[in-house]
């Protein structure tokens, strides 16, 4: 090991670490929220259970450098042969990888043994120079560690090798460490210490769903607006970004879809999907259960474009929204949509209490009788939303959609109690042969009305607040999580993500 040591010990000071300069790392969605990437020569510690995604990282940063920006990389495996590696990754990435890696070289190391460490780290500054490499993965540190007998002369290495000749040499690395399952403990208890940065991969469960967490405990030169984000190995490695922080420009024309004599198409290709392809059957009664934080534009995101797609093929639409949306608020989200004022008006029902802000001689606009202060009997309004509801669909010739809040319908349609429940059954049952499509939206307010519909109706679909995300899935039928992504690359203007 007498060239690697001589360069260890070059007496001039090696280059300080930039924290401006940034490395992007190629990992879809993660650079936006630590600062443009990694700080250039720098030492990250990538850390995780079996199974976390860190291979996948790893991979990604290197070959999205190569063929994004230019920059050389090398990947040094102690614990996977080359093959495997690449047999492993052309299956994450769909395509040959072997082939694509013309400016990535991998470095087996599996079989070595202590005796060969000092050949290995000769081999790897070599390469790092002769390639002039900008970015270097080991995998695993954990593996390479345990070819030494004593620990200190790991941590030799990585104090030597890994802070002083990789960083002078600007390059970027990022250090693999294996967590044994139920472990808390970071390899050998000083990489974490002595990296810039800290980024753990956690897979857990979720109502015994897969769930994957990304976080980052420590990045030098960085200001996190949060540290833990989820993130999914769907095609490749993918950070979430939170819901709130993206917004959506000039997206396509929404096109509505035609369905079939049986189900209605969702307007969102991966909700038609989780449906069972075509959509929803027609006649279902469907229950969006809204947790804590979920604002209702997370929701929108999943409604409008089955709205839409109701009204451009010219079928009816009826509302009972939350308390807080207005009709206007509701009508200028569809026509952004539809883009046909006149449809709308033509097509549309919202209901709503009188109220002197609202011009009830519009069109779309039905007012709903008070039942406290006029005293009603609960059936009354019911009949009034069905009377509306038939002379809608008899006008159109076709069927409606409702979208009904649950704690306004109730309180405004069917009382408490066992009152509720026989009207919410009642209505599923007339739905299934009326072969409308009732969606019910619920929030955490109407716990007890939840149990009742959960029971009752056809599906029950939650979202939910997870890591500054929105998180989506089914109780009933029982799905995957996804992840609801607005996408103004879209026409439906949203991508359900799912997190494998």
């Amino acid at each position: 090991m007498k060239e690697s040591t001589a360069l260890l010990k070059m007496e001039e000071p090696f280059a300080v670490l930039k924290m401006e300069d940034r490395v992007p790392t190629g990992i879809n969605g993660l650079d936006e929220l630590i600062e443009g990437g990694f700080p250039r020569g720098s030492l990250i510690l990538l850390a995780g259970n079996p199974g976390t995604g860190k291979t996948i990282f790893g991979m990604q940063f290197l070959y999205r450098g190569a063929r994004d920006y230019g920059e050389n990389g090398i990947y040094v495996s102690f614990a996977e042969s080359k093959e495997v590696i690449f047999h492993n990754m052309s299956k994450v990435f769909s395509f040959n990888i072997d082939e694509k890696f013309e400016n990535v070289k991998v470095l087996d190391f599996t079989t070595v043994t202590e005796k060969g460490l000092p050949t290995v780290l000769e081999i790897i500054i070599h390469e790092i120079a002769a390639l002039n490499a900008k970015r270097l993965v080991i995998d695993s540190f954990s593996a390479m560690a345990q070819a030494f007998k004593e620990p200190i002369e790991a941590r030799s290495i990585l104090h030597n090798l890994f802070t002083k000749l990789v960083r002078q040499m600007e390059c970027t690395t990022l250090l693999i460490v294996e967590v044994p399952t139920g472990s808390e403990k970071l390899g050998i208890s000083i990489e974490e210490f002595v990296a810039d940065g800290v980024v753990v991969l956690k897979k857990g469960f979720h109502n015994d769903m897969l769930i994957r967490e990304i976080e980052i405990q420590k990045l030098r030169g960085t200001k996190l607006k949060q540290q833990k984000f989820l993130f999914t190995l769907d095609k490749g490695f993918k950070v979430f970004r939170p819901f709130e922080t993206m917004k959506l420009e000039n997206p396509p024309k929404f096109e509505a879809q035609r369905g079939t004599k049986t189900h209605y198409p969702s307007g969102i290709p991966e909700l038609d999907e989780i449906l069972g392809g075509s959509g929803y059957p027609r006649g279902s009664s469907v229950l969006y259960e809204l947790g804590e934080d979920v604002p209702f534009e997370a929701l929108d995101a999943i409604i409008l474009p089955t709205i839409a797609n109701f009204l451009l093929r010219d079928r009816g639409f009826m509302t009972v929204p939350p308390i807080g949306r207005g009709p206007e608020e509701i009508r200028e989200k569809i026509i952004s949509f539809i883009c046909d004022e006149e449809k709308f008006d033509r097509q549309a029902r919202i209901l709503v209490f009188p109220s002197p802000l609202i011009d009830a001689n519009k069109p779309y606009i039905m007012i709903w009788k008070d039942p406290v202060v006029e005293k009603l009997d609960a059936l009354q309004n019911l009949n009034l939303y069905l009377e509306n509801s038939m002379d809608l669909a008899n006008k159109l010739g076709k069927n409606v959609l409702h979208v009904l809040n649950v704690d306004n319908i109730t309180f405004l349609v069917w009382g408490t109690g066992p009152m509720a429940s026989s009207a919410i059954g009642r209505s599923a049952i007339a739905n299934k042969y009326g072969k409308d499509l009732m969606l019910y939206v619920a929030t955490p307010s109407s716990s007890e009305t939840i149990r009742v519909l959960a029971d009752i109706l056809n599906m029950h679909f939650k979202l939910e607040e997870k890591d500054g995300a929105i998180i989506f899935y089914g109780k009933k039928p029982k799905t995957n999580i996804y992840v609801i992504e607005p996408d103004a690359t879209r026409g439906c203007r949203v991508r359900l993500t799912p997190i494998v």
